[in-house]
Order: structure tokens, then sequence, then C-alpha cells
């Protein structure tokens, strides 16, 4: 069971890492990288081969878990609660059509994030038609195109089943959807950075939902709503003073996440010093919480832009840069499920070839190859051990 599993979290890990070099241009292997983002958005619906009890009884690391019972989405590390949200989920509302039936229920099991997504645009397929008495168009036509309508971000574990946000928060929990999981954008762009490919979800409940009357299925966005910008005022200057203001204190309402949400979009197109001042700022936060999932958003950012990520590294300085470095290796693990034993471990280092970096570009490499030998040091291989090793 587990040499399955590990397969199928290697596949999508290997889109995950294809993924991040299609920032740099339109090159051969970023037009393979899209075509293999583009294969992971479309995947058949695939359960990992445990359930999520068996997941749940052993956990570690960082998961979601989706309870359909309590419509809630809770961000989880080993047996730890780190956020938690409303949500809305599937109606189990039946669809017949002339060419096919649906059924728009949340299924149960264990997934792997498969493909992730800012300022999704939502390609309507045919029962959205047919739930609304128009003719059905071409599959390619542009008029299946609705830009807005799945929020600022998705997390895809399938083809056309994801987590992800809404311009309608007022109906969340409750069950209203297609099948997908909505919850309000704050938090879709919070889990957007949180998780990364093969990360797994762990949908439990709703088997005692038949007698339950749902509410009618709803359309999750507003046609032609665009979201707001409201930090594109500001200068980078400006949002990495107010990240530190956000990151010295205990910080229940997460005012840290648009900030270096945005510093993270900035700084993975061309904005160095965006991506250097997030680095920095790797482990200064003011509580052990604040400063794991901080770790998390810069994994992120590692993920999606491998090699500017390293160069950024080593032009910190040597203790910021030893900071970040340990940040990064820790929450990128923390997000494999199977822990530093398994031949498909996203070490960072795989991801950058020491051979394209300059004398100066390799001091943020071998920083993360530092970081690592600790992790592999680890007497028994375990997850919780590597991580806490890595972290010191």
């Amino acid at each position: 069971m587990l040499r399955s599993l590990c397969r199928l979290c290697a596949v999508a890990l290997v889109v995950g890492g294809l993924g991040a070099c299609a920032t740099a241009g339109g090159s051969q292997g970023d037009r393979e990288a899209l075509a293999v983002a583009q294969a992971a958005h479309s995947a058949p619906l695939r359960p990992l081969a445990m359930t999520p009890q068996e997941f749940l009884r052993n956990a570690q690391g960082i998961y979601v878990l989706v309870d359909l019972d309590e419509n809630r989405l809770r961000l989880m590390d080993g047996h730890d609660v780190l956020w938690e949200a409303i949500v809305g989920t599937g109606t189990g509302l039946r669809l017949k059509g002339p060419d096919g039936h649906w059924q728009f229920s949340t299924p149960q099991g264990v997934f792997p994030v498969l493909y992730k997504e800012e300022m999704p645009v939502w390609i309507a397929p045919d029962w959205f038609y047919v739930e609304k008495n128009l003719p059905i168009p071409p599959e390619n036509d542009p008029s299946r195109r609705y830009p807005g309508d799945l929020g600022v971000a998705a997390v895809y574990i399938g083809q056309d089943l994801a987590i992800h946000g809404t311009e309608r928060p007022e109906l969340l929990g409750h069950r209203i959807s297609h099948g997908c999981i909505r919850l309000a954008n704050k938090y879709a762009q919070r889990l957007f950075h949180d998780v990364q490919i093969g990360t797994p979800v762990v949908i439990v409940g709703g088997k005692d939902l038949a007698n339950e009357k749902p509410l009618k299925t709803t359309d999750s966005g507003k046609p032609g709503v665009t979201v707001k910008d409201t930090l594109g005022v500001y200068s980078t200057a400006q949002l990495l003073a107010r990240l530190d203001s956000a990151l010295a204190h205990p910080d229940t309402m997460a005012l840290w996440v648009p900030l270096a949400s945005r510093l993270i979009t900035r700084g993975i197109k061309d904005d160095a010093p965006a991506l250097r001042g997030l680095l920095e700022r790797a482990g200064t936060a003011a509580t052990d919480g604040l400063n794991r999932e901080y770790s998390e958003f810069l994994a992120d950012a590692y993920s999606r832009a491998s090699l500017r990520t390293v160069v950024s590294l080593a032009r910190i300085d040597e203790t910021a840069r030893e900071r970040a470095a340990r940040a990064i290796v820790s929450a990128t693990l923390a997000l494999h499920p199977f822990g530093q034993v398994d031949p498909s471990t996203p070490w960072p280092t795989r991801r950058v070839p020491p051979g394209r970096l300059g004398p100066e570009g390799r001091k943020g490499w071998e920083a993360l190859a530092s970081a690592e030998k600790v992790v592999r040091s680890s007497d028994d291989g375990s997850l919780a051990n590597a991580r806490a090793r890595a972290a010191r």
C-alpha cells in the first residue's frame, strides 16, 4: 500500500517541480512544464490507497482535513490545528441530461494535491449548461471561461474538483456546491501558499447526510466580478514594514498572510528586494506557530521560483541565510507525507543543479545543502525527528 501511495505522490511532485520552472520564460522546458501542469489539472480523481482513518491514525506533517459533517476545513500539522475555516461542500443532488448524468457530492478519501493556481479561470463543464437549460457550447469554446468564479486561488485534487475561493462567502457553512470545497477568499489565498503538490487532503464525514435536506446548488462567483488588489498601491519597502509589524505580535487575524502573498508574487517575478526581504524574516516572528506557517510560505516561493530564490538566499547575510534555508528545508519536508527515507522526498537542492550557479549563487545552494545534511543525519529517518533537527 505504501509503495503505491509513494508512486502517486512522486508523479505529483514531479509536476510541482516542473511547474516551478515555468516562471523563467518561454523555453522548451517551460512549454513541457505547462503541458504537465495542464495534464495534472485535468487528471481524474484518484484517492490514495488508504482510508482517512488509516491516515489520521499516524498523521504527521502538514495536511488538509475537511469535515463534511461540520463543513469545516482545518490545516493540520500532525494532530495540531494550525488554522481552520468554514466551507461549503457538495449538495449530493443529482442532475440528468441528454448525454449524461451527474451527482454533486464531495467525495470522502485521501487525495494528493495535484495542481494549484492563483486567480484561476473556471472552465464550465457540460452540466453547467444543462442545469441552466442553456445550449452546450463546443468543448473549447471561449464562452466556457469564467474568470473570478473560483475566487482568488484554487487547489486541485482531481478533474473539476478543487478547494477554491468564492465571491459568495455568505453561503458557506452549508451544502451548496457542485462537489468542490469552497472557502472565503482570504483562506483560499492562505491555503494556496500553505500546501504543495503532493500534500494530502483528507476528507471525512458525510455518511449521515442522507436525511439532511441540502440547499439549492449555487454558483460560487458573480459574473464579471474583479477581485480588488488593495495592496497594489504600496511599495515593496512599505509592504515589508507592514509585514514586520504583523509578525511582531501573535497574529490571530493572520494580517501577515496577504502581505506575504503579495511579496511572493512580486518576488518570483522580478522584484529581488521583495524576495530577499521575505527570506530575511524567516524565524523572526513572535510565535513558533507563526514561524512554522511563514516557513510554508517560503517553501511555496522556493517551489515556484527555485533558481531565483537560491540566488536571493546568497545575497542576504549569513545568519539570515541559514535561518531561511532551515525554514525552507523543514517546511518542504513537513509538506511531504512520508519522511526523508522515501525516494520521492523533494529535497530542495534537487530543484537547482549547482552547475547552473555562479560562485555567489552557490552560497544559497550550499546553505540548503547544509540544512539538508542535518536532516539526513537523523537517526531514524522519521519526519518529526528530521524536521526538529532542521529547524534548530
